[in-house]
């Protein structure tokens, strides 16, 4: 099993973070055809693992398929890591999780990054599906294995900060910050966190910062925005949510921009 796998994107659990009124998987990527992986039973273990997960994220029910086939032949890794990311994009995301957190108490691999990135993609998981409780307990294992990882931190902070723990979420920011500095992603969620706490000096320090970094972030402008609108500029927070639907206009951030535009717009009607 490769070290690096499938992960899921956290932009849109960032943009729904951004969000001023919450109204609160994978992405499908083109993939090998089922033929070209029956064909590759022949080949090494490697390229078996590879073709199944591409078919996992281009047609998941087909992968858990010719994941079950792989295993008839004995228990593997790879099997089982591709049979787990095909569930969890088939929507499947209990099972995913359970069979993510199983893969990685008993995996054969050496190396204790290995294990944590399961447990992180557990965490994922449990929290698309709802699960916020068992998704910190797989990050927090994974951190406790992995050590101090900025993913990790950072995957964590999301978690709490959807369950509404904005000071354990900051905690958890802070470290990736320690870490890095210039996290755009860190200094953003921690600004959306001090503003939901109700400390929009601290909100729009993270935020200058962030812009400072990047500039052109629509992420960070959608957050300005929201900031500027909680301190009464309405004017100002309206450009700022403009200037992401220009920058970006496909992007989560102008979704939501165009939400919150809606929303003031039809408070001065």
């Amino acid at each position: 099993m490769q070290k690096k796998s499938q992960v899921l994107p956290h932009t849109r659990i960032y943009t729904i973070l951004l969000v001023i009124v919450i109204s609160v998987g994978p992405t499908a990527a083109s993939g090998q055809p089922p033929t070209a992986l029956m064909q590759s039973i022949v080949a090494e273990p490697a390229k078996m693992y590879a073709d199944c997960m591409s078919l996992a994220r281009s047609e998941p029910r087909k992968a858990i398929v010719a994941a079950a086939q792989w295993l008839r032949s004995g228990e593997n890794d790879g099997a089982l890591h591709c049979r787990a990311v095909a569930l969890l994009n088939s929507g499947a995301y209990v099972s995913a999780a359970t069979e993510l957190e199983s893969l990685a108490a008993t995996t054969g691999q050496s190396g204790k990054q290995i294990r944590a990135d399961l447990l992180a993609q557990a965490g994922q998981a449990w929290l698309i599906a709802g699960k916020t409780k068992e998704a910190i307990a797989a990050q927090t294992r994974a951190l406790q294995i992995g050590g101090p990882r900025i993913d990790l931190f950072l995957d964590r902070a999301v978690t709490r900060a959807g369950d509404g723990d904005y000071w354990r979420s900051i905690d958890d920011l802070n470290s990736v910050i320690d870490l890095d500095p210039r996290h755009i992603n860190a200094l953003i969620l921690r600004a959306t966190a001090w503003r939901r706490l109700g400390n929009l000096v601290l909100a729009a320090d993270d935020i200058a910062r962030a812009i400072a970094i990047a500039p052109g972030n629509v992420n960070a402008l959608l957050e300005r925005g929201n900031i500027k609108m909680f301190q009464g500029d309405k004017n100002g927070a309206a450009a700022d949510w403009r200037w992401v639907v220009v920058k970006n206009a496909r992007s989560p951030a102008a979704t939501a921009a165009r939400r919150n535009l809606s929303r003031i717009t039809s408070k001065s009607r």
